[in-house]
């Protein structure tokens, strides 16, 4: 997974301007997807490389490229002095995701008990997939375009300003 995390990294740095966000969330979606689908069909007896390094490969692609569009797109529309509130709200939100879900998967595999520990686990992971899912469908509302290199709000406000003071 770090390898993975130092790619992509270093690979959306250059894409993050040429695709536009939309279709970078539904790559993401598509590798939670991806990831916690090979885990529901996993068989008893897996193949690391057919199985579980694809996954983790796959939940590498959804953690890193949501945090990086939303990073870009939630702090380059907010002002300098609220670039803090900015990525309070971003990790927030993730976290506090996380931690909910993750509960609700435990009421999951605690209510699928008598499924055996495998079956309850697969459970929780067939859980994951509809969280996945909806996630991607919810996009079709999300309005999110190409990351620019564009003027900071501030630069903007003072680019109007004069614009007004000219007219």
């Amino acid at each position: 997974m770090a390898a993975g995390g130092f790619i992509l990294a270093t690979v959306g740095g250059f894409t993050l301007h040429i695709l536009p966000g939309k279709l970078l969330l539904l790559i993401s979606g598509a590798g939670y997807i991806v990831s916690v689908l090979l885990f529901a069909i996993i068989p008893d007896e897996p193949n690391y490389w057919a199985y579980i390094f694809p996954a983790m490969v796959a939940a590498t692609i959804g953690v890193d490229i949501t945090y990086s569009v939303s990073n870009i797109f939630i702090t380059t529309n907010l002002p300098q002095h609220q670039q803090g509130v900015a990525g309070a709200v971003i990790n927030s939100i993730l976290f506090l995701s996380i931690s909910f879900f993750l509960g609700i998967a435990d009421i999951v595999v605690s209510r699928t008990g008598y499924l055996g520990l495998k079956g309850s686990y697969k459970a929780a992971f067939w859980f994951s997939v509809a969280c996945a899912g909806v996630a991607v469908v919810l996009l079709a509302f999300v309005k999110i375009g190409r990351a620019k290199s564009d003027l900071t709000v501030e630069e903007r406000e003072l680019t109007q300003g004069s614009r007004a003071d000219e007219a």
